[in-house]
């Protein structure tokens, strides 16, 4: 059953006339008979009765009229959605943050994204690089900021965003308020509080500077969110290891650490090849256009 079948046949039950209904669907005379014919085939049955100059529907006519009465207006509201849906100058933008990357290196693109459109439907997700990934590929996230790693999924596109530092953050009375940076060693003899999921790049990070210079951590806690982690480290709980970029939070002391790597890249990505909607391209293209390495540089004192 086509469309155009559909569409003739309910032009024709109003008319009760095959010129008209031709004219009005803008077709041939002979044409709209010959769509009826093939729906009537399809159905089982005539749908009009011709009685001399007169037409009738027929009882199977009758029947058929106000469910494919409903089936054209169906296609018709899905259609007058899909263009709206085309035209629109918004849509939702969902991101993805990998654990330890802090929402806060996202605020300055969006105070930019606000002055395109101040309707703005937004959701920040943080989850492991893996569980991203699969949630991007499902089509339940539209970018993801991660920590550049060789094994990304090949169906990623990636833009490089910035480099920044593994800092020590500890309690301004700690040991290390003397001192300029923080070895592996001095950082295996604390007690590490780092985030629960084995996937964290943080967490990453010191289980292979550790293993890289024979160490094994004398004590770690964890705990399942970055702020969490940041009130233990209050609580002289122990100390932990961050992105540079998270904001400073008094009265914490922030020291490098003297290891190699001592830092990490910020990559940007998406589904290679996916349309996105007007709202995630924005903030795709402000997002490559950013000039990251201008950013002032956070402080590591206190």
């Amino acid at each position: 059953m086509e469309l155009t079948q559909i569409r003739y046949f309910i032009e024709l039950a109003r008319t009760l006339h095959f010129t008209k209904a031709a004219e009005a669907c803008n077709v041939s005379q002979p044409a709209l008979t010959r769509a009826i014919q093939k729906l009537e085939e399809e159905l089982g049955g005539p749908l009009f009765r011709r009685e001399r100059t007169h037409t009738q529907l027929t009882e199977l006519g009758q029947t058929m009229l106000p469910p494919l009465e409903r089936a054209l207006a169906s296609v018709r509201d899905a259609k007058s959605q899909a263009e709206t849906f085309r035209r629109r100058e918004t849509s939702p933008l969902r991101i993805g943050l990998e654990y330890s990357i802090p929402a806060s290196v996202l605020m300055p693109v969006m105070a930019s994204l606000r002055r395109h459109s101040a309707d703005i439907e937004l959701t920040l997700v943080q989850d492991s690089r893996g569980r991203l990934t699969e949630r991007m590929l499902d089509g339940g996230i539209d970018l993801a900021l991660v920590v550049d790693e060789v094994d990304l999924n090949e169906r990623m596109h990636r833009w490089f965003l910035f480099v920044e530092r593994y800092v020590l953050i500890c309690p301004e009375e700690h040991r290390f308020r003397d001192s300029e940076t923080v070895t592996p060693a001095e950082l295996a003899e604390e007690s590490l509080l780092l985030h629960e999921n084995a996937a964290c790049p943080v967490r990453r990070f010191v289980a292979y500077i550790c293993e890289r210079n024979d160490l094994r951590p004398r004590r770690q806690h964890f705990a399942n969110s970055q702020e969490q982690i940041l009130e233990m480290v209050q609580a002289s709980l122990g100390v932990s290891v961050v992105g540079e970029r998270l904001p400073a939070t008094a009265p914490l002391l922030r020291r490098p650490i003297a290891a190699e790597p001592d830092s990490r890249k910020v990559m940007l990505i998406a589904v290679a090849g996916r349309q996105m909607g007007p709202t995630p391209l924005i903030f795709l293209k402000l997002m490559r256009a950013r000039a990251w390495s201008g950013d002032a540089s956070v402080p590591l004192a206190a």
